[in-house]
């Protein structure tokens, strides 16, 4: 995550669904979200973040959310700690401290945010990129790589063993994942292989992606088959609601 992401469309998407799910008036208000923020400093020069034109695309989804998307990039406050301040989500907590590029010291970050994360029922992982995975573009499929497979920019990445760790904590119900789409095969195509994979690793697993300009995916791994049930009741009628953004896989 970098900072100049925040209040962009891809935010706006993120939070409209989080809201939904675990504000005020949310279905899943009773239970505590962990943000994992998987913050660092290093943002490129390059175009990320600059889709922040969008709110008449969007007008009269979540007004609120809307007011303060808004004031944030007139006010130029584009920094995660901003969206804890404006209470964009009431019951939830979130993790800053920067992700660092050496593994023993990654390691201790990792054990920081478990930490932080414990006692909290549902747990959302944010890093740029998503999961760490190796294309296969020919044969259309993915592998997991650990932190040892040399994948580069590793501190934009979460790895499958740091998802282990915060799922099989004994508290837990729900994991949120975020990925990114890149360009290995078509997106459906990644969505469904990447869906498959975590099934075979967790079982109960569903996901939802958000369509605007760069389409990115949250897969949800649940502890079980009736938390996997609520929850898709309620996926299923916010991608009603909400058609032209978001569809459910």
């Amino acid at each position: 995550m970098q900072n100049r992401y925040v209040a962009d469309i891809g935010d706006f998407g993120k939070f409209q669904l989080f809201r939904y799910l675990f504000h005020s008036s949310g279905s899943l208000v009773d239970k505590e979200l962990a943000q994992i923020w998987f913050l660092h400093e290093n943002e490129e020069l390059n175009n990320d973040g600059r889709y922040i034109d969008y709110f008449e695309r969007v007008k009269g989804s979540d007004a609120s959310l809307e007011a303060i998307m808004i004031a944030l990039l007139k006010e130029d406050r584009r920094d995660v700690r901003e969206l804890e301040k404006e209470r964009i989500l009431e019951n939830a907590r979130f993790y800053y401290p920067h992700i660092p590029l050496l593994y023993h010291d990654r390691t201790i970050w990792l054990e920081d945010a478990l930490r932080f994360a414990k006692g909290s029922p549902i747990v959302a992982v944010a890093p740029d990129n998503g999961i760490a995975l190796k294309c296969h573009r020919k044969e259309q499929s993915f592998a997991f790589l650990s932190y040892h497979d040399k994948k580069p920019s590793p501190h934009k990445y979460i790895f499958a063993n740091e998802i282990d760790a915060f799922y099989l904590a004994e508290e837990r119900e729900i994991t949120i994942v975020y990925q990114h789409l890149g360009r290995c095969f078509s997106h459906d195509r990644q969505i469904n292989v990447q869906l498959e994979m975590l099934k075979a690793r967790y079982t109960y697993v569903i996901a939802i992606k958000y369509k605007p300009y760069s389409p990115r995916v949250f897969f949800f791994l649940c502890k079980d088959n009736s938390i996997l049930t609520r929850l898709h009741k309620h996926l299923k009628y916010f991608t009603t609601q909400h058609h032209d953004f978001w569809e459910l896989y």
